[in-house]
């Protein structure tokens, strides 16, 4: 259920509209935010931001594919204006954003929660975190930097830096991830966690506070009315895709039925979330190919320089082995598990540790080594881990499906005389490749005794 900040290539740009303080002109695309993105909005944020910047007119882009974003509308904007200096010249401005705007029908927005997932983690949570790093490391150590910056964060609307401008990009997401992009992307949510894991070891009492900040967006018993046939239609799609692909017979179809075909299962996927342990953390929630950016090495597109962690949305408290489990099985090939697995879990629990011990003044008991650390991390992800195949029933058909199969955020749907029946299922038609994924993920978790 991820969104991306950034499509793939220039392509998604397709709907470009000026804005001016007289008029605000909107194509049938944008036309259902247009009472959100306006001038004065924009004026409003950055006099707080850059006060000395008079903003005339912004540019309108339609900020995503079909397919790369299934909570909230992305638009690219390009804000223009003046800067005044202190002598009383005037310099031309530019600024490019990120806006996520909540979709205008209340179908869409109860199909995700949307309204539950744009809250406090930019503006309270975030904020928090980095300040208790700055007093741990000092300009000395180095410090965790993923995030885009954000301007703006309100129950409705995101705006965030565009990120294109400094040269990310989305990888492939019917490819999935290579091993450098896992390697890279494992490094910087080691370093997200080691800052909650860490703050919850030297402040537990704020950390609690935090922690209470923080909503459930999916998998709460207050939602499983509301996704019972959505989830329905999902698991029986995954035993269907799975049984075309592994024998009816086989220990891994008994398995994956054990798992998804009780009546039971959405309350198995609250119990896997809300599970407490011992490496329970605020975790990213969201990790699957269309959240994470890349920066690549010009000369050489197969190393990564920097990678930028997006859309905390769907943040949650939760053992740490969820983020990771979700990111290695769903956005990871089998052949690439086979043969890195061990060593992508190494790099992962070697980054965080380090971490750790750069931001903790005593580190607990139970995790006060590197071995400790990792023997206890390999038994939440043992436990833990199959919640990565529930996510997966939604995830990997979303991410192998086209564009064009793909249901499209930017059109107005007038709803407003339907019922509130339940999340509309997002149907996809069946492709190879989903079968083949959903099938090795079945075969890996059961291998590894995690289903």
């Amino acid at each position: 259920m991820g969104i991306t900040e950034t499509p793939k290539t220039a392509a998604a740009t397709t709907t470009t509209t000026a804005c001016t303080a007289a008029t605000t002109t909107t194509t049938t695309a944008a036309s259902e935010n247009k009472q959100i993105l306006t001038l004065d909005i924009f004026q409003e944020i950055f006099k707080h931001v850059e006060p000395d910047v008079q903003i005339d007119t912004f540019e309108l882009a339609q900020g995503s594919d079909r397919g790369d974003n299934y909570t909230a509308a992305l638009y690219r904007i390009k804000l223009n204006g003046q800067r005044h200096s202190l002598d009383g010249g005037e310099h031309k401005w530019e600024q490019n954003v990120i806006c996520k705007v909540l979709p205008e029908s209340v179908v869409q927005r109860e199909a995700y929660k949307s309204d539950k997932l744009f809250r406090q983690f930019y503006t309270s949570i975030m904020p928090e975190l980095i300040k208790f790093q700055a007093s741990k490391t000092g300009g000395e150590a180095p410090l965790f930097n993923a995030l885009p910056k954000c301007y703006t964060a309100r129950h409705d609307l995101l705006i965030m830096e565009d990120l294109r401008v400094r040269g990310f990009e989305m990888s492939d997401r019917l490819k999935g991830l290579s091993v450098e992009e896992t390697q890279s992307v494992l490094l910087q949510v080691a370093q997200l966690h080691a800052l909650s894991l860490a703050y919850k070891f030297e402040h537990p009492i704020e950390f609690t506070k935090m922690c209470s900040l923080i909503s459930e967006g999916i998998f709460c018993t207050a939602n499983a009315s509301w996704y019972r046939n959505y989830y329905e239609r999902l698991t029986k799609n995954a035993i269907k895709m799975v049984s075309d692909v592994l024998p009816a017979d086989s220990k891994y179809i008994h398995a994956l039925r054990g798992f998804a075909e009780s009546s039971s299962f959405f309350s198995h996927m609250v119990e896997l979330a809300s599970a407490e342990s011992p490496l329970s953390a605020i975790c990213h929630g969201d990790c699957w190919v269309n959240n994470f950016l890349y920066r690549y090495d010009p000369e050489d597109r197969q190393q990564v320089v920097e990678v930028a962690l997006l859309d905390f949305q769907l943040v949650r408290y939760s053992s740490i082995a969820l983020d990771i489990a979700n990111l290695l099985y769903c956005c990871t090939t089998k052949e690439m598990r086979d043969a890195q697995l061990e060593t992508l879990l190494k790099i992962y629990t070697e980054e965080l540790y380090r971490w750790l011990e750069i931001l903790c003044t005593e580190l607990p008991k139970h995790c006060n080594t590197l071995e400790k650390f990792q023997e206890l991390f390999a038994q939440e992800l043992k436990a833990y881990g199959r919640f990565a195949l529930g996510l997966a029933m939604d995830i990997i058909p979303i991410s192998t499906c086209s564009s064009e199969d793909a249901p499209d955020m930017y059109l107005n749907r007038n709803d407003e005389h339907d019922e509130d029946v339940g999340a509309p299922t997002l149907n996809f038609p069946p492709n190879d490749l989903c079968r083949q994924k959903m099938s090795e993920i079945v075969v890996d978790m059961v291998d590894k005794e995690m289903l």
